[in-house]
């Protein structure tokens, strides 16, 4: 995997992808959606952690929307921040923030397969 920016990433054919969304300040009140349906996180693991497997074949693109809330009781500088990391290499890249002041509470993520 690549990161090409904080929301596009490059990826391979049946590489496996892992988003985590750590809750800074405020609960875990977040969503990841692939392609329009909904991923289940992993169970019992700390960040909230989401994986799938690219399916696409080089030349297409996975689209994600993660979405988050804040209560109003969650601290005016509460966030969730995203990392990203694939299995075939590159690290774990640290992706866009979403912080309670924002006018949108979610963020576009995007896998280009090659």
């Amino acid at each position: 995997m690549k990161q090409i920016t904080r929301a596009i990433y490059v990826v391979q054919t049946a590489e496996d992808v892992t988003v985590e969304v750590e809750a800074i300040k405020v609960g875990n009140f977040a969503t990841l959606s692939l392609d329009g349906e909904s991923l289940k996180p992993v169970a019992g693991v700390s960040p909230l952690t989401y994986r799938f497997k690219v399916t696409l074949g080089p030349g297409f693109d996975h689209f994600g929307i993660i979405s988050c809330h804040f209560p109003s009781s969650a601290p005016d500088d509460a966030h969730f921040q995203i990392f990203v990391s694939g299995s075939l290499g590159g690290g774990r890249f640290t992706g866009s923030d979403i912080r309670k002041a924002d006018s949108s509470w979610s963020r576009s993520i995007e896998f280009r397969s090659m």
